[in-house]
């Protein structure tokens, strides 16, 4: 099949290579170079970076609804869009632009979690699976019918480890539903809005662990959640100190934190053990090695 592919980051990356090696990608949409790093260098897109090895057309536009654009769309002739973590949103003129229509790589299991943070917000949420659902894209934010759907376990997995693994779930996905629409076998299925839940964009503030009012459930699901972002965090005198690993364990303490050749976080209903912390200013470090010198108190 013809194939024009939207797409930015890296969980969009294996999802291009699959498509790549067995239909034709005629072009490459992402968007444009951004500052990144300490120095604010402009740096291309991780999908960028995939389309130029590969040796594909790419384009870096601010927006899809210049009329130079809808032409170069039209010019494809393409059979299919395809849109994995774009970035932006498509205007009706674009999705009706191919032959079978615009399908988006969603992270989550459409209707839960529609919106730009998916696979953090189930792990946050404390849901025991999660994973990958092709829906034709239509006016509305990711509220239109879904093709294919498959679910993995959550279990330990932090959101950096949930992501490697859907974005090579959403690439074997989105080569099925090629097939099937070669085979004329394409089963479209609405969803149903009244069980709808929205992925709000992560902020700080969803990685602040509050010690003593936190289950352990939610201390350990915001350590898993925000490994991807800026880290779970608490707050001392010293400033935020970031976790980055912590167990469960079965310990009792009276204090909210406590210093033992380990470290202990009191939550709600128990205490979990940190393992991997980072000190403000400092690099993540396993926590016994850092507690050998220096000390923490809040």
């Amino acid at each position: 099949m013809k194939i024009v592919f939207f797409g930015t980051p890296d969980f969009a990356c294996p999802a291009l290579e699959g498509l790549h090696e067995s239909n034709e990608v005629s072009l490459v949409i992402s968007q444009p170079d951004a500052p990144a790093g300490r120095g604010k260098k402009l740096k291309q897109s991780a999908v960028g970076d995939l389309a130029e090895k590969l040796g594909l057309p790419l384009i870096k536009p601010q927006s899809s609804k210049e009329k130079d654009i809808l032409d170069l769309l039209r010019d494809q002739e393409a059979d299919l869009f395809v849109v994995v973590a774009y970035g932006k949103i498509l205007s009706q003129e674009v999705l009706d632009i191919p032959k079978y229509g615009c399908f988006n790589i969603h992270g989550s299991l459409l209707p839960k979690y529609r919106g730009a943070a998916p696979i953090e917000r189930a792990i946050l949420e404390g849901e025991e699976e999660t994973g990958i659902s092709i829906m034709k894209m239509g006016p509305g934010l990711d509220d239109g019918p879904v093709a294919l759907t498959a679910s993995v376990e959550i279990a330990e997995k932090t959101s950096l480890e949930l992501r490697e693994d859907l974005s090579h779930l959403g690439a074997k996905l989105i080569l099925d539903l090629v097939a099937l629409i070669e085979t004329k076998g394409l089963n479209l299925k609405a969803q149903d809005d009244q069980l709808a839940t929205y992925a709000h964009k992560i902020g700080k503030e969803d990685g602040q662990l509050k010690l003593g009012q936190d289950s352990v459930l939610q201390m350990l699901r915001k350590i898993q959640g925000m490994d991807g972002y800026k880290g779970a965090f608490f707050t001392t005198k010293d400033g935020n100190y970031k976790v980055f690993k912590a167990k469960r364990v079965d310990r009792q303490i009276q204090d909210l934190l406590l210093v033992d050749g380990d470290l202990y976080l009191k939550a709600q209903d128990g205490c979990i053990q940190v393992e991997i912390i980072q000190a403000p200013g400092k690099k993540r470090m396993n926590t016994r090695d850092y507690l050998r010198g220096n000390s923490l108190s809040l």
